[in-house]
């Protein structure tokens, strides 16, 4: 288990992480989510040791990375793509690394083969593309076959079909009872790919559940303009929508819960005529625009 207990990191009078606190459980991928700027590369920086926490902690079943025995059989981390020396091949980069992780040379052609880059072996790193330095990146934090990853915008560089892969090999290193955290700026990349999710803004911690119970309490938010107030209301009465005021208008309102295609149709059967129908805000990325935003916490 990952947990991170009361971290805060200054950096002058910029305060990047401020007493954040939560845990990751293994058997599951957890996105840790937030806009650019809140604060996910410097906690992970710190748990990693590279950068000294003001106050507060992050551990590993317990343990700080740098008291870890074998880091590198326990942690596996890739936070950038660029730290490759250009002139070495895929697979020299992974025999430098080798010794590090404790594991012979031949594990360095078994994660190459895991990431799709046997073909790329003995290729250097500055002809590689943003993708495949991503997917080297993945290989290095493999090589140790660790119990916890770590990974910094995965899918940062992937074509459509290197985004399903990477889905897949994420699925399967939870399966097999590892704790997989990543990080991304949009929910909309990795809600496909995560079973819980962490959210942070400013450096404070906005929200923590599972994406299950995320979407649950994530609602759509519909702008309607009718001609006639008073029979939007009864058949929003009718059909059970909450209605709420709305500054666009005197008689606009927002409807919460119901999709734009349900309300059009739900109109047109009534006979209620609408001068405008829009979607403001829809599903998990609208819950996540609104709590990153600072709107308010779903706890």
């Amino acid at each position: 288990m990952i947990e991170v207990s009361h971290l805060t990191k200054r950096f002058g009078a910029l305060v990047a992480v401020d007493d954040l606190s939560f845990q990751v459980q293994p058997g599951r991928v957890t996105g840790f989510l937030g806009p650019n700027g809140a604060g996910k590369t410097t906690t992970l920086r710190v748990g990693l040791g590279l950068v000294r926490a003001t106050a507060g902690a992050v551990t590993f079943d317990g343990v700080p990375y740098g008291k870890l025995r074998r880091p590198l059989r326990r942690v596996g981390a890739a936070l950038e793509a660029s730290s490759f020396h250009p002139g070495r091949t895929a697979r020299e980069h992974l025999r430098c690394l080798a010794p590090q992780a404790g594991v012979k040379a031949d594990r360095c052609d078994e994660v190459l083969d895991l990431v799709g880059l046997t073909a790329a072996a003995d290729k250097r790193v500055k002809g590689f593309s943003l993708g495949m330095r991503g997917r080297l990146g993945l290989a290095a934090t493999l090589l140790g076959d660790p119990d916890i990853l770590l990974l910094d915008e995965p899918t940062n560089g992937l074509d459509p079909e290197g985004i399903a892969w990477m889905r897949g090999l994420l699925r399967q290193m939870a399966d097999e009872g590892r704790t997989v955290l990543i990080s991304s700026h949009l929910l909309s990349e990795v809600q496909q790919t995560v079973d819980d999710v962490i959210i942070i803004a400013h450096g404070k911690l906005v929200h923590a559940s599972s994406l299950d119970e995320l979407a649950a309490r994530a609602e759509n938010r519909t702008l309607i303009v009718p001609a006639d107030p008073r029979a939007l209301v009864t058949l929003a009465r009718r059909q059970g929508w909450r209605l709420e005021p709305a500054p666009d208008g005197p008689t606009a309102a927002h409807l919460v819960g119901p999709t734009a295609a349900e309300i059009g149709h739900a109109c047109y059967a009534a006979g209620v005529e609408l001068y405008q129908l829009a979607t403001q805000r829809e599903g998990l990325e609208g819950a996540f625009l609104q709590l990153t935003e600072g709107q308010g916490a779903m706890r």
